[in-house]
């Protein structure tokens, strides 16, 4: 099967669009935020942006992810699922400007997404 040249730069849009979904995760909640507020993105929509681009990989791309990566991106995938579940343990303020910054919950986001962009060989910046 030859790979057509505009599929090869779909790919790399979709990673890039990934790893930029990684990068504001790793960062959400950060002072960093508050220099560029045009680009600050909610908590619902940092979670729904991961959840497309993790989604778009894993369906078109899978076959060509490490152990490793699938892993760092099932384990936050994993983790804001369990975020998201209604209950005793979560509530609405888990979703909120003050819980990015503050809550125990998004620092292992954080954590989870640095390891994602290790994972694939990106930089944390």
């Amino acid at each position: 099967m030859t790979v057509m040249p505009e599929d090869d730069a779909l790919r790399s849009w979709h990673f890039r669009q990934l790893k930029w979904s990684l990068h504001s995760l790793a960062r959400a909640g950060s002072p960093q935020r508050l220099l560029f507020p045009d680009q600050a993105v909610n908590a619902d929509e940092l979670a729904f942006q991961f959840d497309h681009w993790t989604a778009t990989i894993r369906g078109a791309y899978d076959a060509g992810l490490s152990p490793s990566q699938r892993d760092a991106l099932a384990a936050i995938a994993g983790k804001l699922a369990t975020m998201s579940r209604d209950g005793a343990e979560f509530d609405l303020d888990l979703w909120t400007e003050t819980a990015l910054s503050a809550s125990e919950h998004w620092a292992e986001v954080r954590r989870l997404a640095a390891a994602a962009l290790e994972a694939f060989g990106w930089p944390v910046e």
